[in-house]
């Protein structure tokens, strides 16, 4: 494993570079520094307060413990047991394990062989659509799946809903007993709905630190948790989040990348009307980190009201890529259509395979490709791509990632985590709560009739019905 620093370049966002409507001069991103001092001399008090605790995640010795000695109990009893093991969250409680195990495991995991996994098959259970969810109750043998299900409060009502339904699912196969033994709740550390039927049930907890939300939970057991049982070197994914936390220490606004990479998103966003940041990796297995970006961007800094009560509708649209898949979908809009994206590459300098790509027929517009490997086209592309972005005067960033391993993916997370709670400062908006997540929540509650919902089913019962004529 390269336990290498990943690189980040912003050469293509500077008007000096780009000759473009959305490019920003180098006097621009230095005359936030003052401010990028200021927000960090904030941050780091309430760090000490104890007021972000997502920053000491890499540090938790004791809790990391845990999460290894569970996974390894799990892995013990797989060629007796276990063959599956079913994680059941929705957001930030799926998509970070979703990230790590799709960028860190072998890409088709489950279709493997016991002999060639040696560890158990993955299956996360995010969504309540019931086709999905009864394709899982088709293809889970009970006896042979263990359960993650993971809830800070065990009051969201789609995770719940789903671990319902596997409780009644594996108890009529198995036996309560034994569904017992098969499930570990990650959960609040003391209190909470989950924590209560956890131990009405007498099931094994991990814990999620408290003022950890959803989105900065991947370092958790979270994450953490589906990762170990999966094989993953957990221990190298939290020291490449240790190293990337010193490089995100410093209050220079040009030795932080974090700083960096947020002030050049703000000023673009708000100076030049570049209100879509694209995250494109030239990796399939870093394609779900994308989605996990996505819901770190769009509830930390898609806020309507600032700090002080304020209107301020704050927040860019983070929208997903990959390359070299939307090459041919989305590149032609961010080339030729409006000046309102800035474009992040993730490369990858080394891929675990090498694969050359053969000499067979001569024809024109084919031979060329022969001769040459896999990864050269890859990078070929990728090198395009930002050639053609800058053609066009399109702004873009690359960030390179020696090669995919635990080390650099531990250092992306943590980036793109310190990154969005100091542009929440810049912004002037709360970065770790979600208001606009809740209505639709209390809409539903209140729907299903949840006590003390009442007033939001009335509510959503006095909407307007549809008119008719407007619908064909």
């Amino acid at each position: 494993m390269l336990k290498k620093p990943i690189t980040y370049d912003f050469n293509n966002v500077l008007s000096e570079r780009i000759q473009s409507p959305a490019g920003i001069r180098i006097d621009e991103i230095e005359s936030y520094g003052k401010r990028a001092q200021d927000i960090h001399a904030f941050l780091t008090e309430r760090r000490k307060r104890g007021e972000l605790p997502f920053y000491e995640l890499p540090y938790k010795k004791e809790e990391i413990e845990t999460v290894k000695k569970t996974a390894s109990s799990l892995k013990r009893n797989m060629n007796d047991r276990f063959e599956n093991l079913l994680v059941i969250g929705i957001g930030g409680s799926s998509l970070g394990g979703l990230a790590l195990t799709r960028a860190l495991l072998h890409p088709f995991h489950n279709l493997l062989d016991s002999e060639a996994r040696k560890v158990p098959r993955l299956f996360f259970a995010e969504n309540i659509d019931p086709d999905e969810i009864k394709g899982l109750f088709d293809i889970l043998d009970p006896e042979r799946t263990a359960v993650n299900i993971i809830s800070k409060s065990g009051t969201t009502a789609e995770p719940m809903a789903n671990f319902l339904l596997f409780q009644k699912f594996m108890t009529e196969k198995i036996g309560e007993a034994n569904f017992r033994k098969q499930v570990v709740a990650t959960t609040d550390s003391s209190k909470g709905t989950m924590r209560k039927v956890a131990g009405e049930l007498g099931i094994k907890t991990l814990p999620i630190p408290a003022g950890v939300g959803g989105r900065f939970s991947v370092l958790t057991a979270v994450g953490l948790f589906p990762a170990a049982v999966a094989g993953i070197d957990i221990d190298s994914l939290l020291e490449g989040a240790a190293y990337m936390d010193k490089k995100c220490s410093k209050p220079e606004l040009l030795k932080n990348p974090a700083y960096l990479n947020g002030v050049i998103h703000y000023h673009l966003h708000t100076r030049r009307g570049v209100n879509m940041a694209v995250l494109m990796p030239y990796s399939s297995g870093l394609a779900l980190l994308s989605d996990w970006y996505r819901q770190l961007l769009a509830e930390s800094l898609g806020k309507k009201y600032g700090l002080s009560g304020e209107v301020v509708y704050a927040g860019q649209t983070p929208i997903k890529a990959v390359g070299a898949i939307d090459q041919h979908s989305q590149i032609q809009l961010y080339r030729e259509g409006p000046f309102d994206k800035i474009i992040t590459v993730l490369s990858v300098a080394s891929f675990s395979n090498f694969l050359n790509i053969p000499s067979l027929y001569e024809h024109d517009g084919l031979s060329y490709l022969g001769g040459h490997t896999l990864n050269e086209l890859i990078n070929a592309e990728k090198e395009a791509t930002l050639l053609a972005l800058f053609q066009s005067g399109r702004p873009s960033i690359e960030i390179t990632l020696p090669e995919v391993n635990p080390y650099t993916v531990g250092q992306l997370f943590y980036l793109y985590e310190v990154q969005t709670v100091f542009s929440g400062y810049l912004y002037g908006v709360e970065s770790l709560d979600q208001p606009g997540v809740e209505a639709g929540k209390q809409y539903t509650y209140g729907m299903l009739g949840r006590k003390g919902f009442e007033e939001k089913k009335k509510e959503a019962e006095s909407f307007p019905e549809r008119d008719r004529r407007f619908i064909t």
